[in-house]
């Protein structure tokens, strides 16, 4: 990885996903096939060029022709070509710093033939009836799916337009369509070599029907697919004309800041608002009880109880909410601190209860029969926050019988659902104004600070209010990472082969489940006996937990350090031992969509094991670390190298081998596993929550460090290649998996393990 002059660490960190890190299972499911009667419309626009709409509801294609057409031409669903030829390409799918953007512009682009220099990308107000999920991929952001489902609707979709624009070209030469053939932005006879660009042909193309079956290109045709391609939000970004929701302005639009209540599931007991009133510029001061406390009937989330100040400006609310005389009533929970938690986590793990899932016998670890020798280890992945570079933020004016929102949001469509639900008002009457965001990682993909907004500006008098959340507001008052502990115990047979494998996880968060499902965690070795115990820690918790980038995968990927710990104990070399717990050719089941490929395990792992020298001897004080894991159908491994010295821990080199399927657009993914890398090398330096007296005490960036630009080591980032013409995800695929290989190398180093975050070698 080059460093960049000026840009920090956290910087790499905006190569999030999703997410799951937005709402993981609503997209895992693999790309489901589109019927071509509800899926595309194509309308001429006015004078000259034509708009390529795919709606499940269109029953028509609609031709409107005209003679004149303004420099702005009003757009389609996805696609608009103007009379010049540029082409306008609608992005459905939420930007946070990961280049969805610009994979999603590469796939349309590609089918269609495009000059890619040509393609503008926009950013359409949310609108789940033209977009719907089930049919054209909806909003929603997450699960690092984004380019996964899109990529038969886009590729399809620009493979559409390209065959009329060439059947256009056709009837105007007075040919046939198989004599003409696009390239870069025109279509050519191939028997005359005449050309025509595509805004040339536009108007007509517009009026032709859509071909049943677009032929989509080879893989070896491939002119932008493949090829590192720049980020299109780029240029915005370097003049700073790149628009978040935090940048939102609305005339009349006034500032809101929240006192929330400083203690999970604590309420508001009474306040005093006399000085903050008379601070110049304050408007109002309204309370957020009415909304606090609620469960979302999809995946949860939880509005502490708060105060609001309504001001003129930022600092006035600010300087008001200073002031402010609040009384909590606290609850349980007002006495409790992590330890106390951590200790209720301890009586959990240590108690077996009924199996989730299992393979093989269910009480295999306990056969004296067969079980000579055990071990057993606890790893814990902490609380995290989110450390999201853009603050939660909404600006939102509720209208009595409407309401209207600006914001970036992973997932606008359940912001909608939420509005309609908690505020009666109508969904086709809630309008959500989309923007990019500076970071998600699932965070936003719950709908709590816009609700919070509406309540305001309802509370308020019905005025637009801009909602921001403060560094310390992130840091205090915020969801985080789950609390995750894994309790494995590992059976030996008389010939020293894993016979027993079995773990107990306890876990703050549950989606949106009453009961944990029949399942394991994605361990996809060829053990005989696997059992999965679970216990749901969520009432218990003392902070909220939510999805953080990769979300429960990141608490299973540290199998990978027992794996580690079960090699020591016989002795093996932890790449040879991994290899002889696979078996090529098998298929793991889970109990998900997604079995585990055991051939695809031991690809990355060859692959990593070659690009980092792994098996070199390293100097004292020195040591390397691996681990490999899967996210959804993408494989990692990866290797880490450490330098230890008087219990400082420097990470020299991470070598990574991504399995992803076809990669879209290199730049943007390796960029991906980079982001990815040093978001979990954060976490193990300086992951958790310290909370005492239900408060989380650390406020800033100066107590919740990231890794920063001095400390970040070299990253290699290695592709399997592979013919697949399927894309998989890539966002939350390198964090999980680098946090095991970096405790496995400080091991390497040291001969001490750590199996709690953060890592800290004067604590083991």
């Amino acid at each position: 990885m080059q460093p960049w002059p000026a840009i920090s660490a956290v910087a790499v960190l905006m190569c999030a996903s999703a997410g799951p890190s937005g709402p993981l299972l609503l997209y895992r499911t693999k790309p489901s096939p589109m019927n071509r009667r509800n899926f595309i419309r194509v309308a001429p626009m006015a004078g000259g060029g034509f708009m390529l709409s795919f709606s499940g509801f269109a029953k028509a294609i609609t031709a409107v022709t005209g003679t004149t057409m303004a420099a702005d031409a009003v757009l389609g669903d996805f696609l608009s070509v103007h009379p010049n030829g540029d082409v306008t390409f609608k992005v459905i799918k939420h930007e946070m710093g990961q280049g969805v953007t610009t994979s999603l512009a590469m796939l349309f682009a590609e089918e269609l033939c495009a000059d890619f220099r040509k393609v503008r990308v926009e950013f359409p107000a949310a609108n789940p009836t033209r977009y719907p999920e089930s049919t054209l991929g909806g909003h929603g952001t997450g699960g690092s799916y984004s380019v996964i489902q899109m990529t038969p609707i886009l590729r399809k979709a620009g493979a559409t337009v390209r065959e009329m624009l060439i059947q256009a070209a056709a009837t105007q030469w007075n040919t046939t369509a198989d004599n003409c053939y696009a390239e870069n932005h025109f279509i050519i006879n191939r028997i005359t070599h005449q050309k025509a660009g595509f805004g040339e042909l536009a108007i007509e193309a517009g009026k032709l029907p859509p071909p049943a079956e677009p032929k989509l290109k080879s893989r070896q045709d491939f002119t932008i697919i493949g090829k590192g391609q720049y980020s299109k939000t780029l240029p915005l970004l370097v003049t700073g004309k790149h628009q978040y929701g935090i940048d939102a302005k609305v005339p009349g639009m006034k500032y809101a800041l929240v006192a929330r209540c400083p203690v999970f599931k604590g309420k508001l007991a009474s306040y005093n608002a006399a000085k903050a009133m008379a601070v110049k510029g304050v408007l109002k001061v309204v309370t957020t009880k009415p909304i606090a406390g609620v469960q979302g009937p999809v995946y949860p989330y939880d509005i502490r109880e708060g105060v609001a100040i309504v001001a003129d400006s930022f600092w006035a609310a600010k300087k008001a909410r200073d002031l402010l005389a609040i009384k909590w009533d606290e609850g349980v929970n007002g006495t409790r601190s992590l330890a106390d938690f951590e200790a209720l986590a301890q009586q959990r793990g240590e108690h077996r209860t009924d199996p989730v899932g299992f393979t093989g016998d269910e009480n295999a670890i306990a056969n004296i029969d067969h079980v000579k020798q055990s071990l057993r280890a606890t790893y814990i992945f902490p609380y995290i926050v989110h450390s999201i570079l853009e603050p939660l933020n909404c600006t939102a004016h509720f209208k009595g019988d409407s309401c209207e929102l600006w914001l970036g949001t992973q997932w606008p469509e359940y912001i909608i659902d939420e509005i309609n639900r908690l505020f009666g008002l109508p969904k086709e009457s809630i309008q959500v104004h989309l923007y990019p965001s500076g970071g998600g990682y699932g965070r936003r993909a719950f709908p709590d600070a816009a609700i919070e907004a509406v309540q305001i500006s309802k509370a308020a008098g019905n005025i637009p209010v801009k909602m921001i959340w403060t560094r310390d507001d992130d840091h205090q008052t915020n969801a985080v990472h789950p609390y995750q502990r894994m309790d494995y115990e590992a059976g030996l047979d008389a010939d020293n082969q894993l016979y027993a494998w079995y773990e107990k996880e306890c876990r703050t968060y549950m989606w949106d489940r009453k009961f944990p499902a029949t399942e394991l965690t994605t361990n996809g070795y060829n053990i005989p006996n696997i059992r999965y115990d679970f216990e749901d820690l969520t009432n218990d918790s003392i902070l909220q937990s939510t999805a953080w980038r990769a979300v429960t995968s990141n608490g299973w990927a540290l199998s990978e350090c027992f794996i580690d710990e079960i090699a020591a104990l016989l002795k093996k070399d932890p790449y040879e031992y991994r290899l002889s717990l696979l078996k090529e050719g098998r298929e793991a089941h889970t109990g998900r969509t997604d079995k585990i490929s055991n051939s695809r395990l031991i690809g990355v792992l060859k692959l990593v094991k070659e690009k980092s020298n792994w098996g070199q001897p390293m100097p004292p004080g020195q040591g390397r670390g691996m681990a490999v894991y899967p996210y959804g159908n993408a494989y990692c491994a990866i290797v880490t190298e450490v330098t230890v010295h008087d219990n400082n821990i420097t990470v020299n080199k991470v070598t990574c081998a991504v399995d992803c399927g076809m990669v879209v657009n290199p730049s943007g993914a390796r960029n991906q596993i980079e982001g990815g890398v040093v978001w979990g090398l954060s976490a193990a330096l300086y992951g958790g929550v310290p909370v005492e007296k239900g408060r989380a005490t650390a406020g800033n960036f100066h107590q919740h460090r990231l890794m920063r630009m001095n400390e970040c080591p070299d990253i290699e980032v290695f592709f399997v290649e592979t013919e697949d013409t399927q894309p998989w995800g890539l966002g939350e695929l390198a964090n999980p998996v680098v946090v095991p290989a970096f405790l496995n190398a400080v091991y390497a180093a040291t001969g001490k393990r750590v199996r709690k975050l953060p890592c800290k070698l004067d604590n083991v």
